[in-house]
């Protein structure tokens, strides 16, 4: 069966994505806002870049829709960052993986697409597997859930505004609006709410850089893929960073789960895989 491009594109994203998870756990104790901005710095300095060689403008032709864009998906960051600092890296990233899900759902109810019946059964037990993973652990916080919960949710909402830029706007121009609009709520946030915000010394300077450029790196690939096929198709691929998540927490932070967290992961992984096929026999069958 031929897998998509769009799918192998989610596979580069996921992997990105999973390095800019490392990176971000790298400074857990600096600001939230803080890696933010510097991250953003970083993706606005690489996006001009390329608009430049491009030769195209960065302001697009749908300014409401990219701000959008940018808006739905900085407040999903920021929420998600959260729950990087303050929880396991395994039990962060699961969470946040609802967001494939909220996604195709989304999509639905906005009628931009129609799902096979057998993919709501594959996605509950996706969220049976988020629930098993995080109740089990000892060390989940109800404030790192809710903000959990929220950046998924927010997330959901950035990912089907992009499908809806889709023969719109250049998927450089989509990309660069995230850090345009990400940088200034990042400073308002920094002034309002952190007072701990410092210059960063030493080996920090790689961890941010490195955050801002596997950022790019899985914006771009993220959006490629949502633009090249569906979006139950491309959003569940994405459940492959619960793979990198672990396998990072284990290796670079010595961090330990319970033999029922892995079932969990396991379930997880196992309603994408089943929702990606069902999909694609559907599709193959028109």
């Amino acid at each position: 069966m031929k897998v998509s491009r769009g799918v192998w594109l989610m596979l580069l994203a996921s992997l990105s994505f999973g390095l800019m998870n490392v990176s971000v756990k790298f400074v857990h104790h600096m600001p939230v806002s803080e890696v933010v901005f510097f991250r953003a710095i970083v993706q606005i300095f690489l996006s001009l870049i390329v608009l430049f060689q491009l030769k195209q403008s960065p302001w697009g032709k749908n300014p409401r829709l990219l701000a959008m864009r940018g808006l739905f998906g900085s407040i999903g960051l920021f929420c998600y960052f959260y729950t990087l600092q303050v929880m396991p890296l395994g039990n962060a990233i699961v969470i946040h993986y609802l967001s494939p899900i909220l996604t195709t759902l989304v999509a639905v109810a906005l009628g931009d697409e129609k799902n096979h019946p057998l993919s709501y059964l594959f996605f509950a037990i996706c969220l049976m597997g988020v629930v098993v993973v995080n109740g089990v652990s000892q060390v989940v916080t109800l404030a790192g859930v809710i903000a959990g919960l929220g950046g998924a949710l927010f997330s959901a909402f950035a990912y089907n505004t992009i499908r809806r830029l889709k023969n719109l706007e250049n998927p450089n121009v989509v990309v660069f609006y995230f850090p345009l609009i990400t940088l200034p709520l990042s400073l308002l946030v920094g002034g309002l709410y952190d007072d701990a915000w410092r210059w960063p010394l030493g080996v920090e300077w790689l961890w941010l850089l490195m955050t801002g450029v596997t950022t790019q790196l899985g914006q771009f690939f993220m959006t490629r893929a949502y633009q090249s096929d569906k979006a139950s198709n491309v959003s569940a691929i994405s459940y492959a960073g619960i793979i990198w998540g672990a396998g990072f927490g284990v290796l670079l932070f010595e961090e330990q789960y319970q033999w029922l967290q892995f079932v969990g992961m396991g379930m997880v992984l196992l309603g994408m895989l089943l929702n990606v096929r069902i999909n694609l026999r559907r599709e193959a069958a028109q």
